[in-house]
């Protein structure tokens, strides 16, 4: 009896795994599907940009020297007009000290020389006046003897007086007319000294007009060339006082400033940068292989990824540069990159620092609404045309579709779909055959 019932037992349980083979077999494959849902799909890509502020200032040395105080550290804010930093002077100090010693000196000979001058002019005027006393004399003479001799020629045509006579009135004439001309010559040479004398004392004294410095040419004394000289280097001098203080040209917060006091600098060094952070763009290097499709106007996404959440706001490309540059990558290639000049003016951006790295995804074709699949659920038939596996009341479908927007991994869809569909996941590892019954897993 026990052998009977353990026989059956046997018996019973060989035909419960016979029935399951049975339908295990004859059960439709399982596949994995995914659900068509609409969405919004971007093609995108990435690349690391760098917030710029749009005013700002470089603070350049131009004669350089020893740097001995520097008022602010970098980091700090400064307003316009404040003084940053203070060279040596010394130098330029004992250069002007020793100038205006040097003009002082040629003041007093120049001073000495307009009183000489002055002192020859009144000699010259007092002989002047002499002549010309001794000039109107000998005119007044010259007319006197000039009548006699007309009337001692008339008493000699008479008889009255004799040719010795007329003879001593004729050397009369002539010795007067002689003393006339002389004395006239001698005025005019005199005059023509005063007027010598008086061009150098204008000249001297810096009132010479153009006019007469173009009729007579250049008289310029060289004292005063001297001292022009080293006026004009005493007015380097001051110039050059004032390029050894450097004041802020603007408001701002002070950045790339290494330089301490006690340091020689160079002619032509760096000693900061002034920026204004409350008013920044985006400049971002792209590569050349990336820039088709991207233009003005475009949108981006900016973010700026922290410890505890990523901010993330809209901007707005406003330059793209036509000629690429030079940049090494982090592995130390050098590659060529365009740069993308990106505006971004969402509340909140202001409190993004200057200077501070930001992700930027530039967005080249986005399609919203669309229904999207994994690149792996396409396949191409033997003609060459995209289609999908749809599952519909269990049977699996060859649907014939478009293609949309693409990004590496996903697809967007077009033509006998709709949203709820189910489409195979993997088209080639799945082995689906048109028409064959198979069970949707999602």
């Amino acid at each position: 009896m026990n052998k009977s019932v353990k026989l059956g037992a046997i018996a019973a349980t060989a035909v419960i795994v016979i029935i399951a083979a049975v339908i295990f077999l004859v059960k439709p494959p399982a596949v994995e599907c995914i659900v068509l849902e609409e969405n919004i799909l971007e093609n995108t890509f990435n690349e690391i940009g760098e917030v710029i502020p749009l005013a700002e200032a470089d603070v350049y040395t131009k004669s350089g020297g020893r740097l001995v105080e520097v008022r602010f550290e970098e980091g700090s804010s400064v307003k316009a007009g404040d003084l940053l930093f203070i060279f040596d002077d010394k130098d330029l100090a004992n250069e002007e000290k020793l100038l205006l010693g040097e003009i002082a000196v040629l003041d007093s000979q120049i001073n000495s020389q307009i009183v000489s001058l002055r002192m020859q002019i009144s000699a010259l005027d007092s002989e002047k006046v002499s002549l010309e006393i001794q000039v109107d004399k000998a005119q007044i003479d010259e007319a006197r003897l000039s009548k006699e001799i007309e009337a001692a020629i008339q008493l000699h045509d008479l008889g009255a007086i004799s040719s010795q006579e007329l003879s001593d009135a004729r050397v009369a004439y002539e010795l007067a007319s002689k003393g006339k001309e002389l004395a006239t010559s001698t005025l005019e040479h005199i005059q023509s000294q005063i007027v010598a004398v008086d061009m150098q004392l204008q000249d001297l004294l810096g009132q010479k007009s153009s006019s007469e410095s173009t009729i007579i040419g250049s008289t310029k004394h060289s004292l005063l060339a001297q001292r022009d000289a080293y006026e004009s280097r005493l007015s380097l001098i001051r110039e050059e006082f004032a390029e050894l203080m450097f004041y802020a040209a603007m408001d701002g917060i002070i950045r790339d400033m290494p330089l301490k006091a006690g340091q020689i600098v160079y002619p032509g060094t760096k000693l900061c940068s002034i920026y204004q952070g409350d008013n920044t763009k985006v400049d971002c290097y792209i590569l050349v292989e990336n820039i088709s499709g991207i233009k003005t106007g475009d949108e981006v996404r900016v973010k700026l990824q922290l410890r505890d959440e990523d901010k993330e706001f809209t901007g707005i490309i406003t330059r793209v540069a036509l000629d690429a540059v030079d940049k090494i990558s982090k592995v130390g290639l050098n590659e060529k990159r365009i740069k993308i000049e990106i505006a971004v003016t969402e509340e909140g951006w202001s409190s993004i620092g200057a200077y501070w790295p930001v992700e930027v995804r530039f967005i080249l074709d986005r399609s919203t609404n669309c229904l999207i699949v994994p690149k792996t659920a396409l396949f191409e038939d033997i003609a060459g045309n995209w289609r999908v596996w749809l599952v519909r009341d269990g049977k699996v479908v060859a649907i014939p579709i478009e293609r949309g927007v693409q990004t590496p991994s996903q697809v967007e869809i077009k033509g006998d779909v709709r949203a709820g569909d189910r489409i195979i996941r993997n088209a080639k590892t799945s082995k689906a055959v048109e028409g064959q019954k198979v069970r949707a897993i999602i």
